[in-house]
């Protein structure tokens, strides 16, 4: 007989309000018992000769998980040992290639390759989803190394009757690793004279149930509406403020919950801040408590998205575990999370609004100075209700905060491979989990990383600056859709220089463009694509150094924002510096003077929307983006 929630949780926990989602896993556990299933055979062992090979077979059942952290072992996932003897040296011009195939194109599996046992770091995985019937990864034993290789099996949507087929080979690396296909393309949207023309550090967010833009900078929140019926398309912009966060602000911020409709908009103002969220873009307000009680007094951060709960299998398997996270949903009818972030001299403090943003519970410690400088980015929130935030400086390296429990409890992961840089960093969260952390590196270059584990261990740090010779980039900005597919926005310039520093001496002489680097494969390969080639960004440098910065220095304030709609499409906001015809043309003019003094020192709202090419939703693809 299955317990029920309120009887798990010691009586101080119990919510006044059960959570609804909970009641209805407990109801699936006890009119539900699945039979556990295993790999057959469980292991095998391959040797440093091509050909070398195992196979094994696993027969799936109705597994419906996000990612790997919400199956079960020996219910809705498996496991497959691989030990590879000899020595590293041994596998020279040699791959291990595994792979895993089935037969119904309306299922999905997804597997997960760890060094050593499950506990161990995720070195590759394979998540590419419906409606493919193979998965596969390659990897090379002389940089991973030898020994025990695990693979996790995943039902992430498996119908019963549909059983999978593994291989793992010793072969030949492939020959072919270059990106493949059409690089998408952009075109830029100003915003009408009257709107956005002080727009420093915009938020941008899409509504899937209305298919409209908002955006914020300073005191304007402003709704987009795109006319897709001409070619190229034309965008509608209002003005749509709250009724309170356009009087006053010490940080602007907006956030979408691009599956509710629901935006958040919210001036920093003390240790809290003024807030309201609207539920039909703009047309009407709600005022919020804003914030958490101990919240910072700097660099405000709304985000949200699912609660992380547990499973029908995760219910049965640790009952009282999921019970304890249960009580930490949801107690209305909005379905989401809604956090608020911020810091003070050396912490910084996240909030969980229970009630869709309505009000918050007090905040909670996220780091302390000891392990990570004040400033952070923004809040992202995977599928699985994962909560991230990045940190440019966490000792040596760039840093991702995590909370796998709804805001209560946080641990920071270094971003191994990475340094400290000016910037705050960015993350996307793919659909089943994957990472994607953007940053500006201490070498002034734009780089990401990919990490399949929550952060725990990281892999495919790649320049994505290189085809454009960027030395200097700042405000990186990261969405992700599909697993494999994630678009990444910085501005960049391939002058040389203190870029971001206090220009002071000789001024820094570059041109800034804004530039859009897109994966469809996993962060393996990325198509960089200059989207304001004729139209500078900005002329001289981009301080980042905050309120030390000279007067006329930081016009474009700390930061950016990006976004994908419900076909996939790619948006970005930034901060426009250089607007005038002569500014422009001093820009495009490869001789002559660059630096703040020939800049216009503007701020004005403009939004990159992405015009051609695959979008970041594979399920999109054979509806073409147009112009």
């Amino acid at each position: 007989m299955c317990p029920s929630i309120s009887a798990l949780l010691p009586s101080s926990a119990r919510p006044s309000n059960l959570n609804l989602r909970a009641m209805l896993l407990v109801a699936m556990c006890c009119a539900f018992v699945f039979p556990a299933f295993a790999s057959t055979p469980s292991s095998g062992t391959l040797s440093p000769s091509n050909g070398s090979s195992a196979t094994w077979a696993g027969s799936g059942i109705a597994g419906a998980t996000t990612d790997e952290t919400t199956c079960v072992d020996g219910t809705d996932c498996d496991v497959f040992t691989i030990t590879l003897t000899g020595a590293p040296s041994n596998y020279q011009g040699l791959v291990l290639a595994i792979k895993i195939t089935h037969s119904n194109t309306l299922d999905d599996y997804d597997f997960y390759v760890h060094k050593g046992s499950l506990s161990g770091p995720v070195i590759a995985s394979a998540t590419a989803g419906i409606p493919e019937t193979m998965e596969s990864v390659v990897i090379d034993p002389t940089v991973s190394g030898t020994g025990v290789y695990t693979v996790h099996i995943v039902d992430s949507t498996v119908a019963p009757g549909d059983p999978y087929s593994g291989v793992a080979t010793i072969t030949a690396p492939p020959t072919d690793s270059v990106a493949h296909g059409t690089a998408p393309t952009y075109s830029n949207y100003q915003s009408p004279p009257g709107l956005g023309d002080s727009s420093g550090e915009p938020s941008i967010g899409a509504n899937f149930n209305s298919g409209r833009i908002m955006t914020q900078a300073v005191f304007d929140t402003l709704q987009v509406t795109f006319n897709t019926a001409t070619s190229p398309a034309t965008a509608k912009w209002l003005l749509k403020d709250g009724p309170n966060t356009n009087i006053t602000t010490l940080d602007p911020i907006l956030f979408t919950d691009s599956q509710t409709g629901r935006t958040v908009v919210s001036q920093l103002f003390g240790t809290t801040s003024l807030s309201a969220f609207t539920d039909n873009d703009g047309a009407t307000y709600t005022v919020s408590q804003g914030g958490g009680i101990a919240s910072g007094v700097d660099h405000q951060t709304v985000g949200g998205g699912p609660f992380r709960l547990c499973t029908a299998d995760q219910l049965i398997a640790t009952p009282v575990p999921c019970a304890q996270l249960a009580a930490r949903g949801p107690i209305t009818q909005y379905p989401h999370a809604v956090y608020y972030a911020s810091q003070d001299i050396g912490d910084a403090e996240m909030a969980l609004s229970h009630d869709g943003g309505l009000t918050y519970e007090a905040a909670h410690p996220m780091y302390t100075l000891v392990e990570c400088g004040g400033l952070h980015g923004h809040i992202k929130v995977g599928k699985s209700g994962i909560v991230y935030v990045p940190n440019k400086s966490c000792g040596s390296n760039q840093g991702l905060i995590v909370s796998m429990d709804n805001g209560l409890t946080f641990a920071v992961k270094p971003v191994t491979g990475s340094t400290s840089g000016t910037s705050d960093p960015s993350v996307g969260v793919g659909a089943k989990g994957r990472v994607y952390f953007g940053y500006i590196g201490g070498d002034g270059h734009p780089h990401i990383s990919v990490s399949d584990d929550q952060g725990r261990s990281w892999h495919n740090d790649l320049d994505v600056g290189v085809p454009y010779a960027i030395r200097n980039a700042a405000f990186p900005e990261v969405v992700a859709g599909d697993n494999d597919r994630a678009s990444f926005f910085f501005l960049g310039t391939p002058a040389a220089g203190d870029a971001t520093g206090a220009d002071t001496g000789t001024p820094f002489d570059g041109v800034w463009h804004g530039y859009l680097a897109t994966t469809y494969d996993g962060g393996k390969n990325w198509f960089t694509v200059d989207a304001t080639p004729t139209d500078p960004v900005q002329l001289g440098v981009i301080c980042t150094q905050g309120t030390t910065c000279p007067s006329g220095t930081r016009n474009l304030l700390d930061f950016n924002d990006i976004t994908v709609d419900q076909a996939g499409r790619v948006f970005a906001a930034y901060t426009d510096g250089c607007i005038t015809a002569a500014c422009v043309a001093k820009g495009n003019n490869a001789s002559g003077s660059h630096t703040r003094l020939d800049n216009d020192q503007a701020t004005k709202a403009t939004i990159i929307r992405q015009s051609t090419g695959k979008g970041l939703f594979k399920s999109q693809d054979s509806t073409r983006l147009q112009p």
